[in-house]
């Protein structure tokens, strides 16, 4: 933006005061959508208490939904009439472009197959990065992080990168797809972003391991199969004190509708747990919070509204979770985590035991071998488009 003629000031002091938002302000994406949201209601789209961002409009013929990222905008609904009655409607309040069937969406790939699966990926995206760092012809690794791996910071001579700069930017672009279509990726971009302050050279060896992985698998995406009903299921897990510099434990937790993870997790918890059903108790209570926000998504789509079940591989914090007594090992568990007994208590979240074998969320706690972590990532939905 410039002054206009005939007003410029020299006054170090002095600003403009603008009459409306202009494209790169900080706030004009704000302004833009407020506009948005008011125009949407004209037409009956109304934004979704669980996520303001999809608005949702609801009538005899079925639901609609558009789901909006600054001025890109996807509509979905069970039939063509009732997303060309949407599309006209949006046209007569805004100017529009209309790129018809959607193939890509914020870098990710939508396909449709013959019967009527769809699979979400990002090979497109996979090979910008390895060509960017040379390694598109690179000799494939079979995991992202070796069986084991782990990461020490503070403690070590590790020797520090010359540019951090790089090393943050690879873990950016990594990060994207781990939390978009590749939840394969989850825990090792969660262990790599805990360098991101002060990076080091086997860190970023690391992160290349990473995209070694990507090179033969960059064509794997998520895929969603047709089914006449949809089921929900979660996976809760945790290590104990992994990570090496702050004997924190890392939580793990992926949601699947119809076998197909739609929500999942790595994360390092916030406090030091004393013990390994602490820790499972710590995961099992961001599981259960993200279950919430699930069952209040599907509400909004129409789907499920049912108890949604949590597969968990620790009978103690199973017993933390479904009796609520005090123990004199677990009384000092901090009382926001036995929100998990209140909700088992209403009835919206029901806990089953599994065995480690079949722990889904395992690969977002730990780096797996092989065989493992294969498994974890086909149970995930992810598969080859």
């Amino acid at each position: 933006m410039q002054q206009p003629p005939g007003y410029e000031s020299k006054d170090p002091g002095a600003a403009c005061h603008l009459l409306r938002s202009i494209y790169g302000l900080r706030q004009a994406s704000r302004c833009w959508y407020d506009k948005m949201k008011v125009k949407f209601a004209e037409i009956g789209l109304m934004p979704s208490k669980s996520d303001p961002a999809m608005f949702v409009k609801v009538d005899e013929k079925g639901v609609v939904l558009v789901l909006v990222h600054v001025d890109d905008m996807c509509i979905a609904a069970k039939t063509q009439e009732l997303v060309n009655k949407i599309k006209a409607a949006i046209g007569g309040l805004f100017k529009v472009r209309d790129l018809g069937e959607i193939k890509v969406f914020l870098g990710m790939e939508v396909k449709r197959e013959e019967n009527g699966d769809i699979v979400l990926s990002q090979a497109q995206y996979v090979e910008r990065i390895l060509r960017k760092y040379g390694l598109l012809e690179a000799k494939p690794k079979g995991t992202p992080m070796a069986s084991g791996a782990k990461i020490v910071g503070a403690r070590t001579n590790d020797e520090p990168m010359d540019d951090p700069t790089s090393f943050r930017t690879l873990v950016g672009e990594l990060n994207y797809l781990a939390v978009s279509t590749r939840p394969d990726l989850a825990y090792a971009l969660s262990v790599l972003s805990r360098c991101m302050a002060k990076p080091t050279k086997s860190a970023m060896g690391m992160a290349k391991g990473v995209l070694r992985y990507l090179a033969g698998t960059k064509k794997i995406g998520l895929r969603f199969q047709k089914m006449p009903e949809e089921h929900m299921d979660g996976f809760s897990d945790s290590d104990w004190a992994g990570d090496l510099d702050t004997r924190r434990s890392t939580t793990g937790y992926v949601f699947r509708v119809n076998g197909t993870a739609v929500s999942w997790s790595s994360q390092l918890q916030r406090t030091v747990a004393a013990s390994s059903v602490e820790a499972e108790y710590q995961a099992l209570s961001s599981a259960v919070r993200e279950a919430l926000w699930m069952k209040k998504l599907c509400a909004d789509l129409g789907m499920m509204n049912g108890a949604v079940m949590i597969m968990v591989d620790s009978q103690g914090a199973m017993d933390l979770g479904n009796n609520p007594i005090t123990l004199p090992r677990s009384k000092h568990i901090d009382v926001q985590h036995h929100m998990v007994r209140e909700r088992i208590a209403s009835g919206e979240v029901v806990l089953k035991y599994c065995t480690t074998e079949r722990m889904v969320a395992d690969t977002l706690t730990k780096a797996l071998a092989e065989a493992k972590f294969v498994w974890c990532r086909k149970e995930m939905g992810l598969d080859t488009t």
